[in-house]
């Protein structure tokens, strides 16, 4: 009975210690750092401006784009991707369509817009089709509105 009193006392002892090992390892660990996203996404952009405006009126026969305010001047996108080669596809159109664009990178710093372009990404590899990726680039900017824009 005595020994199996000590084995008893040893291994509570033994796995009180490991686990404060253990843990105290993982105490280090920020959490910010293990969840994080590629806040590097690819722009489509369009042209940049003394005002909201001017911006305005030069991009009438755009039907969805955003803007960043930037040192006083405004910068203007017709698309958001992850993925170049999806940012690609969507400039083939507008080039097309004689609109003169060019692809940039921008940070965006919302990780809840991210999780949703990432969704949006796969609809855009699955399709080819000029109108299929219009309308997703389209929810994309109105997602970018509604979670990156409202947090400014």
């Amino acid at each position: 009975m005595k020994k199996t009193l000590i084995w008893v006392l040893v291994a509570i002892i033994s796995g009180i210690a490991l686990g404060r090992i253990t843990f105290d390892k993982y105490q280090d660990i920020q959490v910010e750092k293990v969840i994080s996203y590629n806040d590097k996404m690819y722009a489509l952009y369009y042209g940049v401006y003394d005002s909201v405006e001017d911006m305005n009126k030069d991009m009438s026969s755009i039907e969805r784009y955003i803007y960043i305010n930037v040192n006083n001047k405004v910068y203007s996108y017709i698309a958001i991707t992850e993925k170049k080669e999806n940012i690609k596809k969507i400039k083939k159109i507008y080039d097309s369509k004689n609109i003169k664009t060019s692809i940039v990178k921008i940070n965006i710093d919302n990780d809840e817009f991210i999780q949703n372009i990432n969704e949006y990404e796969k609809l855009l590899d699955a399709t080819e089709e000029e109108s299929s990726l219009l309308i997703i680039e389209n929810q994309i900017l109105s997602c970018y509105e509604k979670l990156v824009v409202k947090d400014e």
